[in-house]
């Protein structure tokens, strides 16, 4: 009865920023009235919905652009300017924290909000092997750092008493060795 499609794209570009594509598309497998836009047949989008993030080495966001390609209602496209208010914020702790004071419910699309926490998490995967990444594991960077790692507590298998942590970043374990 009805299709959500989420893509999203990390790369590093030319100029050191880390940027990310993300998209949601909404389809229904049969034709619809939209009272706005007349008759959609199967499969053509009731939302086309996009965004785009780049940031710099420090998670500091340098552009934030949105596109409304198909919704449902002729308003919707003016929240496209929304993101430019997350341009100088940083993604970190307290990342939804942010969203939620810069960005007010009323002021912007559920669905172009939904889509910051896929992107961002692309973009920390895109960023996980560093800038020069062949022939490498995914945590020499982190290592190299010598900084906590800013997913360390971040889920079930990141966290510091686990033995991931243990193994991998010891420096910042809080696991009890075991007895015997």
């Amino acid at each position: 009865m009805h299709r959500r499609t989420v893509e999203c794209d990390g790369y590093l570009r030319t100029d050191g920023l880390w940027e990310v594509e993300a998209r949601l598309v909404d389809t229904k497998p049969f034709a619809t009235h939209d009272r706005f836009r007349g008759a959609l047949g199967a499969g053509e989008p009731v939302h086309d919905i996009g965004l785009r993030l780049a940031i710099d080495d420090r998670l500091t966001i340098r552009e934030a652009e949105a596109t409304m390609r198909a919704t449902p209602y002729p308003t919707c496209i003016e929240v496209q300017p929304i993101l430019q208010r997350l341009v100088g914020e940083q993604i970190g702790k307290g990342w939804r924290d942010v969203l939620r004071t810069r960005i007010g419910r009323l002021e912007t699309c559920t669905h172009l909000m939904e889509l910051l926490g896929p992107a961002v998490t692309t973009l920390f995967q895109a960023m996980s092997y560093g800038k020069t990444p062949e022939g490498r594991d995914s945590h020499d960077q982190q290592r190299a750092a010598g900084e906590r790692p800013f997913f360390i507590n971040g889920c079930y298998s990141w966290r510091t008493d686990g033995p991931i942590v243990a193994e991998l970043f010891p420096q910042f374990s809080t696991r009890q060795p075991a007895d015997g």
